[in-house]
């Protein structure tokens, strides 16, 4: 579940773990098949992960992208629903800490959209702010480091 959880995740230790190569593997044909169907350039993904920043002017392809990823880690169906079980069960094999990740993953699957790439892109951000709120950045944590010093 390597790229999605770095997707999702904006925990800083999630970097350092290390990736099987089937895991690698897996990605990198989920990515290619959901580029099939939703293309997105390399740009665009780059952004996303390293700004965690999705606009709002985001294109419908890139909401796409993004449901056909969840959809195919298991944490979306075909129409849209989101399946908590496995959402929650993935992040917590992959030793996500959050204090509230029920509170979390129940107010970002909340979503008035019937439109399942809506609704995905819609997920990704709440779950990113949502985030950003309970841990903080990685440059503010090494701000707060220098403070009390």
């Amino acid at each position: 579940m390597s790229f999605l959880i770095l997707l999702i995740c904006v925990i800083p230790a999630i970097f350092c773990r290390s990736f099987s190569h089937d895991e690698l593997d897996t990605d990198l044909s989920f990515i290619k098949t959901c580029n099939r169907t939703s293309p997105i350039s390399m740009r665009t993904m780059n952004e996303v992960l390293i700004n965690k920043k999705l606009g709002h002017g985001e294109s419908s392809a890139f909401k796409c992208f993004l449901h056909c990823l969840f959809m195919k880690y298991g944490w979306m169906d075909s129409d849209g629903g989101f399946l908590l079980h496995d959402i929650k069960q993935t992040l917590e094999e992959s030793d996500v800490e959050i204090a509230s990740l029920e509170f979390i993953l129940y107010k970002c699957t909340a979503t008035e959209s019937n439109n399942r790439c809506e609704r995905a892109f819609v997920f990704t951000q709440c779950f990113w702010d949502k985030m950003a709120e309970q841990q903080p950045s990685e440059d503010q944590f090494f701000y707060n480091i220098e403070d009390k010093k």
